[in-house]
């Protein structure tokens, strides 16, 4: 048998038996207000808001409107832009600003790992 065609159903083969991950659509959110912040040492921080963003942004299958604060499927985080990230969260909370959130979120995940932001600003 021809060795390209060989070396090709193995990579078929291969790309095929792996196990699918999950997709997240990038989008937006329009002005929010940060209601609470939830952490605890096993991983990323849970922040709730006080208006609705996103009905595929679930907590444990009922509608929160909230999301990590960090991608918890990051193999090698950058610990320096978590920092960044989180200070920017706790001044919008302290300063009770509104803030726009850039944020990842996947539909077909049911429970608080729908949804993450990847980045946040404050906005008045």
């Amino acid at each position: 048998m021809n060795v390209k065609i060989v070396t090709f159903l193995a990579i078929v083969s291969l790309l095929g038996s792996q196990s699918a991950a999950a997709v997240y659509t990038r989008t937006s959110s329009g002005p929010v207000d940060i209601g609470s912040i939830y952490s605890n040492e096993f991983g990323s921080p849970f922040v709730q808001f006080t208006t609705s963003i996103n009905p595929a942004c679930t907590a444990n299958g009922t509608y929160v409107a909230g999301m990590y604060l960090y991608d918890i499927t990051a193999t090698q985080p950058d610990w320096n832009l978590r920092r960044n990230k989180m200070a920017i969260l706790l001044t919008a909370k302290a300063a009770q600003k509104k803030v726009v959130l850039d944020y990842f979120y996947d539909s077909s995940i049911v429970g608080w790992a729908s949804c993450y932001i990847q980045g946040i600003q404050i906005v008045d």
